[in-house]
């Protein structure tokens, strides 16, 4: 009976060190709180040489937030706070000159949580492709590559 409530015990508090671990592993970046009551941004950059232009148009089941014809060195951003159910969903199109891409941007996943350091997903567009900016690395990943045509 005693080895029983030993190993509840010990159940318990693994349970609590386990729940708790985001906790503390964010806590050295930021103050700790839910995603659904963080106020997320997004921000699109026009990180294209040779001064081309880009082309945004993004949106959510609820938000159509317009088209945005960006210049070099531009951005686009926009905030909000994630919804109960962790059912937002943000998705892009973005055109430069002859190749073009239709993405996610904003969804709910504890990865994409950490690498916008819980507050900001940073993406840029580059001539090869579409970078997203890991702020637990300090570097740019390649989220989504250009498709031909547009």
């Amino acid at each position: 009976m005693r080895s029983f409530k030993s190993l509840n015990l010990l159940l318990l508090v693994l349970t609590i060190l386990v729940i708790s671990l985001p906790c503390f592993s964010v806590a050295t970046t930021k103050k700790w709180m839910p995603p659904e009551l963080t106020k997320w941004h997004v921000e699109i950059v026009n990180g294209l040489r040779n001064n081309a232009a880009l082309f945004v148009h993004c949106k959510s089941k609820e938000n159509d937030l317009g088209i945005h014809n960006l210049s070099a060195g531009r951005n686009f951003s926009w905030s909000f706070r994630e919804n109960f159910f962790h059912r937002t969903l943000f998705w892009c199109y973005l055109r430069k000159g002859d190749a073009h891409a239709n993405f996610n941007v904003f969804w709910h996943d504890v990865l994409l949580f950490y690498k916008c350091g819980w507050k900001s997903c940073v993406w840029t567009a580059k001539d090869d492709g579409i970078y997203l900016k890991d702020f637990i690395k300090d570097s740019e990943e390649l989220g989504e590559k250009w498709e031909p045509g547009s």
